[in-house]
């Protein structure tokens, strides 16, 4: 099948989630523990983005488990804090534009498709400018289902007008990415950023950068006949 349309998960894929989340716990640290100590104050910092688990934890999960260890609470309003916040301090990977411009060049639809809040999820695709470039966004909160639900995979390639088959899906998560692709017929293509995951799985492709998509999508087939 001739893949048509590239989708992508937002966060730790197109978006540099580590950055922008060690961006709003020091944040956050700054006003509730202004005058500790720098050291102590990255100690929270780190530990926070290992509680934190690529946003697979709850934030109210990571303020107590930060509490417990450093003394330092987050904030009962941590939660709504960090779903504003986060999504003001988001940026891209370096070759994330360059990729998507020159899949684009090539021919490809393309999509977003992330799980999250509406307005922030949103607000992070606008921030980072790529409403202009993408052909459908989907974001879970503004639908009654989430990844790795297949019914919003499908419902995202309708919006584009072509088949879950002709389509390729990036994202981090194994399993809401990976496998709610697989379970949509999608063709599914786990990136991993933050060092070498492996997969038992021949039919996942694993790459490290965006940038590698290029070697792997070449172009859009014609049409027969056309």
């Amino acid at each position: 099948m001739t893949i048509k349309a590239i989708l992508f998960d937002f966060d730790d894929t197109l978006g540099n989630r580590e950055e922008y989340s060690h961006r709003t716990y020091i944040q956050r640290i700054n006003e509730k523990a202004p005058d500790a100590d720098p050291w102590l104050k990255e100690i929270v910092v780190q530990s926070a983005l290992i509680y934190d688990q690529h946003g697979e934890a709850r934030k109210s999960y990571v303020r107590e488990q930060v509490l417990a260890k450093t003394g330092i609470d987050l904030g009962e309003d941590f939660t709504s804090y960090w779903a504003h916040h986060q999504c003001e301090n988001a940026l891209l990977y370096d070759d994330a534009m360059p990729t998507l411009r020159e899949l684009k060049n090539r021919g490809y639809l393309l999509g977003i498709l992330t799980n999250g809040d509406s307005y922030c999820q949103h607000r992070k695709v606008e921030r980072c400018g790529l409403e202009e470039i993408m052909d459908a966004i989907t974001v879970s909160g503004d639908t009654d289902t989430a990844k790795p639900d297949p019914e919003i995979f499908r419902m995202t390639a309708e919006k584009l007008g072509v088949r879950p088959e002709e389509c390729a899906f990036v994202g981090d998560m194994y399993s809401r990415d990976i496998y709610g692709a697989h379970l949509a017929g999608m063709e599914p293509v786990w990136i991993w950023p933050h060092g070498t995951r492996f997969t038992s799985l021949d039919e996942v492709t694993v790459i490290r950068h965006l940038s590698d998509l290029t070697d792997l999508y070449t172009g859009v087939e014609p049409t027969a006949g056309i």
